[in-house]
Parts: structure tokens; sequence; C-alpha cells
């Protein structure tokens, strides 16, 4: 495959990331295309993040590994510090739950180069789950199912084409200084807004199936439902920026929390068969949609459609919380 046109720099913007660090930078020095330098932005880990990045560093000089401070305001605000302290031309984000496939880099320099250079590109997430217990392989499998996901084809998979948004990314650093960054006001979607802002300007957003990661999901349905409701909040306030940025698949789990708030309210007020079979129909069919992905993905299936529901509803939730909270 071409080289990149300039040294390629893999930015990783990360929190309390110890126990996955090291599988990633394993990951990056296995690489058929070593990055020139890879970045970590250690944004307030108070799990000694920093340490082990730089102990791993120490050990395997071959690989040129930097820690900078991020300034704790979440992972826009820490790409950016670590996107300025580096001059390479071609960045390549990661976070640090993530293992990139042995040709990761070399992939997304090769599609960029193909997709004209002034770009972005990504590829598929293999979602794995973030512990051994049952509850944590059915999340991953929900996570990393249409009905969990919306469909999106960077956790599906399919043919490579232009799509709305990729994880990760890989991008020239000129794109990302005539976008002006990333937004620092978004704590969460701030990839998502990134990719969104290059698209109404013109650019390319490329889905490479070859351009391939593994990501670990929530261990805990506690975990999952802290992480979907922040993901709900915070699409509402980009939303508020530019409402064209809602996806036509995001709109069904916008609507969950009012339709079962209605359907709860109706079966009060007005009891009877008709309220009656209304109320049943999210659950039963959350229900089937958990027996399905059981099936489908061999997991618990009441784990799958409890993880089902906590996607669905959080999300739902935190997008109106957003609401009020603009309100007010």
């Amino acid at each position: 495959m071409t080289g990149a046109a300039g040294p390629v720099a893999v930015v990783v913007p990360c929190r309390n990331e110890a126990r996955y660090l090291g599988g990633l930078l394993d990951a990056l020095f296995a690489q058929t295309r070593l990055p020139d330098e890879v970045v970590i932005v250690d944004d307030g880990s108070t799990d000694g993040t920093a340490v082990a990045a730089t102990e791993w560093a120490r050990q395997r000089p071959d690989l040129a590994v930097r820690v900078v401070p991020g300034p704790g305001r979440g992972p826009a605000a820490a790409m950016n510090a670590g996107i300025r302290a580096t001059e390479a031309e071609t960045i390549i984000r990661l976070d640090g739950h993530s293992i990139p496939a042995p040709d990761y880099v070399d992939h997304c320099v090769h599609t960029l180069a193909s997709a004209g250079g002034d770009a972005i590109v990504g590829g598929v997430w293999e979602v794995r789950p973030g512990d051994e217990s049952p509850t944590a392989a059915a999340i991953a499998a929900v996570v990393s199912h249409p009905l969990g996901s919306g469909g999106a084809a960077y956790r599906q998979g399919g043919v490579g084409r232009d799509v709305e948004t990729v994880p990760f990314g890989a991008y020239p650093r000129s794109l990302w200084e005539s976008l002006g960054g990333y937004d620092e006001a978004l704590a969460v979607n701030e990839d998502f807004d990134f990719n969104y802002r290059a698209r109404r300007a013109g650019h390319r957003v490329v889905f490479e199936p070859s351009i391939r990661a593994v990501y670990f999901a929530r261990p805990t349905l506690a975990a999952l439902q802290l992480q979907y409701g922040r993901y709900g909040f915070w699409k509402r306030q980009m939303l508020r920026k530019d409402p064209r940025a809602l996806h036509g698949r995001q709109v069904p789990p916008i609507l969950v929390a009012p339709w079962l708030a209605l359907v709860a309210a109706l079966t009060i007020l007005m009891p009877g068969p008709i309220t009656g079979a209304l109320a049943m129909l999210y659950p039963v069919g959350v229900l089937a949609g958990g027996v399905w992905i059981g099936a489908v993905r061999t997991v618990n299936p009441l784990a799958a459609a409890m993880a089902l529901a906590i996607v669905h509803l959080s999300w739902s939730v935190g997008f109106w919380r957003g609401v009020f909270t603009a309100a007010r």
C-alpha cells in the first residue's frame, strides 16, 4: 500500500484507560505501517493511565509515544490538545479502549489517499464485551445490532461508501484546521459533529470495511445507562447548533420516553383492554427483540432485552432532559 503524504500521528484522548491502554499500544506497535508518533492525551485520569503509557514507552522505544495533559473538559478538548501537540500531517484518532487490526494505519492511509486526501475515513467496529459476564456479552450484542445501533454502518459492516459518520476517523491536519477543530462545547457526540461539519463544508466521510478495530462495550447495565443517557443529552445539544444533523434512524428512540409516558397516563385515566394493549406494545416488542438478538448472537435473551430497553429509554430520556434543560 502507499505511504502517507507526510508523518502520521495517532491521537488518543483518554481518561482512566489504564486497563485497556497496554492492549492498544501493543496493537499499534504491531502495525504493518508504524505511525510516526502516538500522542496519548491524559484527560484527568485517576487510575494511573499516564504512568502506564509512560512505562510502556520506556520499554519499547521503537514506537514514539508521548503523553500530554488534557484540559479535563472531555474528548473534544483533549483531541484538540493532542493534535496541537504534534506536527504530523495525517491524524488518526483512536480511543484508549480500542484495539486496531494490524493493518489499521496502513488501510487508513491508503483509503485517505484514494478518497483524494481531503476527507475523513474510518471503518468497522468489532464490538466485544467489556468483561466476561453474560450481561456484558448481551450488551455487546445489542449495541452492535440494528435494533440497538439504528443500523450505523460502522457497527454492522457492509461495502465501502460515503456515510454520515465513522468512528475515530483519519483525516489530514489541514481539514481539522479548516473546521476550527473539535467543538469543545460538546462533551459527547463531538466526533459526529466534526464529521457533520466536514460534510457540510463539502468534504467526504468515507466508510471502508477493511479498516477494522475492536471496541469494548460497557460491561454493566448501569454503565450502559449512563453512556446512552449522555449520548441522548448531547445529541440534543448538537441539534441546537443545527437541527439538520438529526438522522431519521434517531427519531424512533426520541419518541420512546414520551410514548411510554402517554401510554402510562392513558392506562391510569382510561383503564381498559385498548389502553392495556397499548401499554404492552413496547415491553413485548423489546422482549421479542431480546429473544431475536439472543438467538442470533447466542447471548442471554433476557439480558439482551434489558440492555435494549436501557439503550432506547436512556437515550430518549437524555434527549428530552436536554430539551427541558435548554428551555429553562
